[in-house]
């Protein structure tokens, strides 16, 4: 039976991503603040750019002092045109809801969905009208 290459989970990429991060807490090279970028699609514009929608995971850490530290993720989304000459390259970054970092994985994880959803129809709109080239790597 062939194998059939499908598109990763985008519930599980953004698990994992989270996992991955709650496991690096302390260790040497560990950064509090950063976002995780998962690919949730692509496709391919009038000119032949592709058109890249992101899921985005952000963690965060929020210094009080005389109290104990608050790490936080977020989950959110974003599209971006990687052509030559597009006019409005990218959407708006937006997140959801910001939980601490020892919350419900899956709970964080549902929240990204609309998100992602909003920049997905924002690029096949994108990808309808825009004619940029894509990137020869000049």
């Amino acid at each position: 039976m062939p194998y059939i290459n499908t598109a990763p989970s985008l519930e599980e990429a953004v698990i994992d991503s989270i996992k991955e991060h709650r496991r690096n807490v302390g260790r040497r090279f560990y950064s509090e603040h950063g976002t995780d970028r998962v690919t949730a699609g692509q496709l391919t514009n009038v000119g032949g750019a592709t058109v890249e929608v992101l899921a985005l995971v952000k963690f965060a850490k929020k210094v009080r002092y005389g109290q104990d530290d608050e790490r936080t993720v977020q989950a959110g989304a974003s599209a971006k045109c990687h052509g030559w000459g597009c006019v409005e390259p990218s959407s708006d970054e937006s997140f959801g809801t910001e939980f601490d970092l020892d919350a419900d994985v899956y709970e964080v994880a549902a929240t990204a969905e609309p998100f992602v959803q909003a920049a997905r129809e924002w690029a096949q709109a994108h990808a309808e009208k825009c004619r940029a080239q894509p990137h020869t790597g000049r």
